[in-house]
């Protein structure tokens, strides 16, 4: 028979002395190939059981390798929590930006409308993930501290979309408005997350629409 015909042999287990067979564990992968799984392994545990009731052993447990394994790719629990809030800053921000029309001429209030509309569908298509991780719920005094200065990154974000919008002007008092709006925007939108997730009756197009007008109305009064 020659070596294309051979069939091909299944290699077995050794078994281990009183005739156990070793339980198959998860492929060999780097820190780098392996972060991704441990991050969305620990998302479902976060939003299943919050912060405190998850350990780094469930982590490892759900993606099936060891704990050292799941050490190697974040040195602490903390330190795996955070990196999941960046992520998930991310595709807010990118929620955001993508709703917001980037012509200098655009309609300010338009542009409020459609960012905060877009955000808010979002929460209401993933409500236990917002309420992880847009409020924290359930995390330690670090972790939050870590939420305070994630949204001073959105605030930033957000002013830099809505520069464009404040039409002419002196540059550095454009700059401190477009501040305060994404100060402002931030704030309406965590507080509209809170509304969406909490009370009965607003809609993200009802809810988006009534706090762009806050926000229009508090970026005209201090023009």
């Amino acid at each position: 028979m020659s070596t294309i015909d051979r069939p091909a042999v299944k290699s077995k287990a050794t078994p281990r002395p009183g005739g156990k067979v070793p339980a198959a564990r998860a492929a060999h992968l780097g820190p780098e190939r392996r972060r991704p799984m441990v991050l969305d392994a620990a998302f479902e545990l976060f939003l299943e059981r919050g912060y405190d009731g998850t350990s780094m052993d469930d982590v490892a447990r759900a993606i099936g390798v060891t704990k050292p394994v799941v050490y190697a790719c974040y040195p602490s629990k903390e330190e795996l929590f955070k990196t999941l809030l960046r992520r998930e800053e991310d595709r807010v921000l990118a929620e955001i930006a993508a709703a917001l029309p980037a012509a200098a001429d655009g309609d300010l209030g338009a542009a409020l409308t459609e960012g905060l509309t877009a955000f808010l569908r979002a929460v209401e298509a993933s409500p236990r993930a917002y309420r992880v991780i847009f409020l924290g719920e359930g995390a330690n005094a670090a972790v939050i501290r870590r939420i305070h200065r994630g949204r001073e990154r959105q605030v930033e974000a957000v002013a830099m979309l809505a520069r464009p919008l404040l039409g002419a002007g002196e540059p550095h008092e454009l700059d401190r408005r477009a501040r305060l709006l994404g100060h402002l925007t931030v704030g309406l939108a965590e507080a509209g997350a809170r509304a969406l997730l909490s009370e009965e009756g607003w809609t993200p197009e009802t809810l988006g629409a009534e706090l762009a007008r806050i926000a229009a109305a508090g970026q005209a009064a201090v023009t």
